[in-house]
């Protein structure tokens, strides 16, 4: 990467809160200018300082997608675009049966196809500089727990498209690098055990028969396993580093959990992962009886 920082732009999409806003912050400090996706002027306001410009993106809407390819054209300072960094997403979380279609296909308009609108108008920028994609993916781009179905499902085809793409590119001087954060702790980290729990509710009697209580002990689990979650500011240091590493690797996990993970849903037997969930889940639903 060039040493040149103060004359090159970074896109970061989702960078309202969380793992997003934390990157921004990081890669300003370095002296890059970062163009932040945010879908609100309250949102913004918030993240607008020295070195982050917000920039409206809804990354599910054509429109905004085009005006950020054409203020990166139109730059007047004329900066490169060195780096690109997809980390918007939702997540919505309830049983493959009980899920309503249209959440499925909200979480991978988002989480997916999303990602790949901007991929596409932007890859000429980072063609031309020889830049960088950065792709946030999940451990559950690996690992699909219950009730993650549709989440998971966008992130192990963000993985896919990743590795379509850095294979496809390479030769054009464009990298493309997965990082596969575990648990972090974000506002939508914290949310969505409150929307599993709503859409549990709603469930008709012989869903919450099937459903009810894996629903719960759920939740409960990755609840608890929050609160030993990596702080926001954290993982978007790491993922600056990552961004702007001279060598990078091609995928990088996120934090302890993410680190022993992966390895076991790479190597164990199916059957094996799913006792152990298995397990877990029955401690988890004893220890709330409690």
């Amino acid at each position: 990467m060039t040493q040149s920082y103060k004359e090159e732009l970074i896109v970061v999409s989702g960078a309202a809160t969380g793992i997003g806003a934390a990157t921004a912050h990081e890669l300003a400090s370095m002296g890059y200018h970062v163009l932040a996706g945010v879908r609100t002027n309250h949102e913004a306001d918030a993240i607008r300082a020295a070195g982050i410009e917000p920039i409206t993106l809804d990354i599910t809407v054509p429109k905004h997608i085009e005006a950020l390819a054409k203020r990166i054209a139109n730059d007047p300072e004329q900066r490169p675009l060195r780096a690109l960094i997809n980390n918007a997403g939702i997540e919505i979380n309830a049983p493959v049966e009980v899920l309503p279609l249209e959440q499925w296909r909200e979480q991978f308009e988002v989480n997916l196809f999303g990602h790949i609108a901007v991929i596409q108008l932007l890859l000429p920028f980072l063609r031309q500089s020889r830049g960088r994609i950065v792709n946030i993916s999940s451990v559950g781009g690996v690992a699909a727990l219950p009730i993650f179905g549709a989440y998971a499902g966008t992130k192990f085809a963000l993985e896919a498209a990743s590795d379509s793409l850095r294979r496809e590119v390479a030769a054009q001087g464009v990298q493309v690098v997965v990082v596969q954060p575990g648990g972090v702790a974000t506002e939508m980290a914290a949310h969505s055990g409150a929307i599993s729990l709503e859409l549990a509710d709603k469930m008709n009697a012989e869903h919450q028969r099937l459903y009810g209580d894996l629903v719960k002990s759920t939740v409960a689990s990755n609840a608890a396993f929050l609160k030993r979650a990596v702080p926001a500011a954290k993982a978007g240091a790491k993922i600056a580093k990552v961004t702007t590493a001279a060598r990078p690797r091609t995928r990088y996990t996120l934090g302890k959990d993410a680190a022993f993970i992966i390895p076991l849903a790479r190597f164990l037997p199916a059957r094996l992962m799913d006792k152990m969930l298995s397990a877990s889940h029955r401690s988890q639903r004893n220890t709330s009886a409690r």
